[in-house]
């Protein structure tokens, strides 16, 4: 039963990460969940996004800099420590951020709207009991 829940899931995502790449086909799902982990940390720096995204240094290097290509990211030094480099947006890029997470907030609330307030408020329990479960 677990397993099937997990499977359910993962359709899930992919059919949210299908409707935002319909909204914005140029931006991937760990671009997103950079541009997301970016707008979250305010200035983070690229260890801790590396960090967040559970990947290596270099990948989150590559990634960072496609967004800075697109102008959608914009690296700095850290004031406190010249080795360290930061991350932020651009205010094209928190639109482009914006843009993707109304497309798949839209696309996750057209599928909901099958279940009563009743269901909603169940299904809001249970994903915060599994997030909150480390």
């Amino acid at each position: 039963m677990p397993t099937d829940i997990a499977s359910l899931l993962v359709s899930l995502t992919r059919s949210m990460y299908k409707t935002m790449r319909s909204v914005s086909p140029t931006c991937s799902f760990l671009e997103m969940k950079t541009l997301a982990i970016i707008d979250e940390q305010k200035d983070p720096s690229m260890k801790s996004v590396a960090d967040e995204l559970g990947i290596s240094s270099p990948a989150t290097t590559a990634i960072i800099d496609k967004l800075v290509d697109n102008k959608d990211v914009v690296r700095s030094e850290d004031k406190d420590d010249r080795r360290m480099t930061r991350v932020s947006l651009t205010a094209q890029g928190k639109k482009a951020f914006e843009k993707n997470r109304s497309a798949i907030y839209e696309a996750f609330n057209a599928r909901a709207s099958v279940l009563s307030k009743e269901e909603l408020g169940e299904l809001a329990r249970i994903l915060t009991k599994l997030q909150n479960h480390s």
